[in-house]
């Protein structure tokens, strides 16, 4: 319904009157204009295998994004600020997965995607060989990042026993007998980082119903130069440890072996009673050796013998009928042919 409103000889309205809308408006020099709008059209967009696809693929990054937001600002080389990093990774990994859905529509998928009820569970995230740096650098200041599968031949204690290692390495032969003589050998300048993510599931203990509740996600450890432990500090296990200040979603894990030839960050995940598995991961690096601040490309990389496993029965087509409401229908025809 409109309302009058008398201004000068004539009485405008405000509101609606059928498909007409009407608006009082102030003029500069204090006097009021009628203005009146036709109703704009309601538009209702159609669900569509091609949208739901889409939608699904969205999803997936929005939830790597999610996880791995402290990387992404920092991640690209080429972004101008922390914000336009982040819109990059985003972008770039979006390509990635639209591309990897319409090629491997019915098989040989790269990426795990979901089914539509994954969506706010603990499960919700999942795997695949994400882009997570992308830059002009050459030269990684570690030795290794691996999967060791036995780590009590590292450290051989009672505790290591039934746990897998996902992790960084850098070793401490010949680097001398100094902090400063280490970051040397290995090309580091004071500004540098290491970082290190990794795709894996997990367990929480639930005590309403006395049980593990799995969990999935993209964690990350970003390892910084502890400025204060000095070049001149003596090259032992102390403050090698000391030397990496690590910021990271997890309890993040770093110690140097016991014949002290190496030190170790990364993830001890239980395989023995939890069954915890990790099964994507990789680490770039953050160099300034130059003077310029030049970052390593890397992708998320699979856990040899484990991913194929990981991503049956999920590829688009055996998916995409729960994000249709008929989840029964697999394969669903593919959208983009």
């Amino acid at each position: 319904m409109a309302s009058g409103r008398v201004g000068g000889t004539k009485s405008m309205k405000s509101g609606q009157v059928g498909d007409e809308i009407y608006q009082i408006v102030k003029n500069p020099d204090g006097t009021y204009s009628q203005v009146v709008y036709g109703k704009p059209e309601q538009v209702v967009q159609a669900i569509t295998p091609r949208l739901q696809a889409q939608r699904m693929c969205t999803c997936m990054v929005e939830a790597l994004m999610r996880d791995l937001k402290p990387v992404g600002r920092i991640s690209w080389q080429s972004a101008a600020n922390k914000s336009k990093s982040l819109n990059a990774m985003s972008s770039y990994n979006l390509q990635l997965v639209a591309r990897d859905c319409k090629t491997n529509w019915y098989s040989n998928n790269q990426y795990l995607y979901p089914w539509r009820f994954y969506k706010d569970s603990t499960v919700e995230k999942l795997g695949g060989p994400y882009m997570i740096s992308a830059g002009t650098g050459t030269i990684d200041v570690f030795d290794e990042v691996n999967i060791w599968p036995r780590p009590w031949q590292i450290w051989p204690y009672a505790q290591f026993f039934g746990h897998e290692l996902a992790a960084v390495r850098f070793s401490l032969q010949n680097c001398g007998s100094t902090v400063g003589s280490f970051l040397k050998k290995h090309l580091m300048t004071r500004l540098d980082q290491v970082v290190f993510c990794f795709f894996h599931m997990w367990y929480v203990w639930n005590p309403d119903e006395e049980s593990y509740d799995p969990y999935t996600g993209t964690s990350y450890i970003i390892a910084s130069i502890n400025p204060a432990v000095a070049d001149e500090a003596p090259l032992n296990a102390g403050t090698i440890e000391n030397l990496f200040v690590l910021e990271s979603n997890i309890e993040p894990f770093k110690k140097v072996s016991d014949n002290g030839q190496d030190f170790y960050f990364g993830l001890l995940y239980d395989i023995g009673d939890r069954d915890e598995r990790v099964y994507f991961y990789n680490a770039f690096t953050i160099s300034w050796a130059d003077g310029k601040k030049k970052i390593t490309t890397k992708s998320l990389k699979p856990v040899p013998n484990v991913d194929t496993m990981y991503l049956q029965g999920h590829a688009p087509a055996d998916v995409l009928g729960s994000w249709m409401g008929e989840p029964s229908v697999k394969p669903w025809p593919s959208p983009f042919i």
